[in-house]
């Protein structure tokens, strides 16, 4: 018995040892297991541990790390040119992606299917285009037609959802941008129509982790309410392009003009609207959620807003008091209490899976913080390679005492500093194939925080804690509780 039980552990070895050293990716160090199987990292990331696991164990290996037989990580910003800004090919992480059955720009795979999607977008997402008096006068009045719950919360002292009112305000700021001022959504005045759209997205979101990292088999064991939902919104989304007879100032217009079928257009408007809403969203309920919790922050960024106001009782709407977008833009301390924000709670944390040219590409340390320079090792072409913002953005070589939220590093570092931090800022992505509606979403994330700090103060609500708080582990992230309760107080 004792013979036998050697030789079967004896096999085992063996056969375990074969299989590494048949891996292509057995140079790159990690846990032994994924030389064998992408199983464990995929249960890893079913049960919400991936992007923490991934941060530790980059910790524990360096810089390279291998996931599975054919996927690495690299935490090294150094090569976020390499693979982001020289334009690797997207995985098939991406396929499922698709709207009606139609490839986006975010879903292309290939570059150069991206190239001429990108450039007709590119026109009307750029700064100068987002930031027209046009898009401006559209924010302004949603934030006017906000108004009403933060004059709630303060004259019957409770708290209220923000993560609910901030998913309503962005959803009616997106879709007017997609199909024109007069004919977005009204989810802010409208709670029905909101809970319902909304819903069916909650309902999406319950599945998010089967067609990215299981295609193969998710036509197979996609729940049905996952896709009568997605059913119910690519319609509604159709729906609403279609009402809107495609005014000028509508983003399905200018798709249009560009040379876009109905369909491409409409995959695209899909895409963003799914994307603007809940990104922006998410961004705004940890900027409250923090700043309530640091009453000196809070002091400095009401103070520079407040400055930068003019008078707040001359019987014009509540969002005249704000100054042109282009001064706010220049105020330094809410640029940076977002660049802060964006960087600990970035809505979008997680791995941005890229493919290794065929010809394979060579790892060596960027610089020493990383490691020797004669550590090389080779990654092979097909390998799936890929960053994540969580990790990048707790780079203690990169910013010191990285979990602390600290506006001041974007204001008072010197600027060698400065250029190492935002060149490891990854929120929006990296090249060009980084978000293309980060213009617009800047716009609206500084315009709505100065609407709230240029008259009230924050408070957390009862039901609000670190606890209800923490960012579930996912490719796009949220609040684990869904909800984010603040009390406003008029200052």
């Amino acid at each position: 018995m004792f013979a036998a039980t050697i030789v079967v552990f004896g096999l085992a070895a063996y056969v375990g040892f074969r299989l590494f050293t048949r891996s292509p990716l057995s140079n790159i160090p990690g846990p032994a297991i994924t030389a064998f199987t992408d199983v464990w990292i995929l249960i890893n990331t079913y049960f919400e541990r991936r992007n923490r696991l991934i941060h530790e164990l980059h910790h524990k290996y360096g810089p390279v790390v291998r996931l599975s037989p054919h996927e690495v990580s690299v935490s090294d910003p150094g090569y976020i040119k390499a693979i982001y800004i020289n334009n690797y090919d997207k995985s098939k992480f991406y396929f499922l992606f698709d709207n009606y059955g139609v490839t986006n720009a975010f879903s292309a795979i290939e570059k150069q299917a991206h190239a001429p999607k990108r450039r007709v977008m590119h026109q009307f997402y750029s700064k100068s285009a987002v930031t027209a008096a046009t898009v401006e006068r559209c924010i302004r009045t949603r934030l006017d037609r906000s108004s009403q719950y933060f004059e709630q919360s303060h004259k019957e002292n409770k708290a209220i959802d923000v993560l609910r009112l901030f998913r309503s305000i962005a959803m009616d700021v997106v879709t007017a941008f997609q199909f024109g001022a007069d004919h977005g959504t009204d989810f802010i005045r409208d709670p029905i129509q909101r809970d319902l759209i909304l819903g069916k997205y909650k309902v999406q979101a319950k599945s998010w982790f089967i067609g990215p990292y299981l295609p193969s088999l998710a036509k197979y064991i996609t729940p049905k309410s996952f896709v009568e939902s997605i059913t119910f919104t690519d319609q509604w989304n159709l729906d609403n392009m279609r009402r809107s007879g495609l005014p000028p100032d509508s983003a399905a217009k200018k798709l249009i003009d560009g040379g876009f079928s109905e369909m491409e257009a409409a995959s695209e408007i899909a895409d963003h609207v799914v994307a603007g809403h809940e990104t922006t969203a998410v961004a705004l309920t940890y900027l409250c959620w923090h700043v309530a919790k640091h009453p000196e922050i809070q002091a400095k960024l009401n103070a520079e807003i407040r400055a930068a106001c003019g008078p707040s009782d001359d019987g014009r709407t509540p969002s005249s008091v704000l100054p042109a977008f282009k001064d706010l833009d220049r105020l330094p301390y809410l640029a940076a209490v977002l660049q802060e924000t964006l960087r600990l709670y970035a809505p979008i944390p997680a791995s941005e899976p890229r493919v290794v040219p065929a010809s394979g590409m060579w790892y060596s340390p960027s610089s020493s913080e990383y490691g020797s320079k004669e550590s090389r090792v080779f990654i092979p072409g097909g390998a799936v390679i890929s960053m994540q913002p969580w990790t990048l953005h707790r780079d203690p070589s990169v910013f010191p005492d990285p979990d602390k939220f600290d506006p001041e590093r974007w204001i008072d570092s010197d600027s060698e500093t400065l250029h190492k931090m935002n060149r490891s800022f990854m929120t929006f992505g990296a090249g060009i194939r980084m978000c293309v509606g980060m213009n617009l979403a800047m716009e609206d994330l500084k315009f709505v925080t100065a609407f709230i700090f240029s008259k009230y103060a924050v408070k957390l609500g009862a039901e609000t804690t670190d606890d209800s708080m923490y960012m579930i582990d996912r490719y796009s992230t949220r609040p684990k509780a869904n909800y984010c309760y603040i009390h406003f107080e008029e200052r």
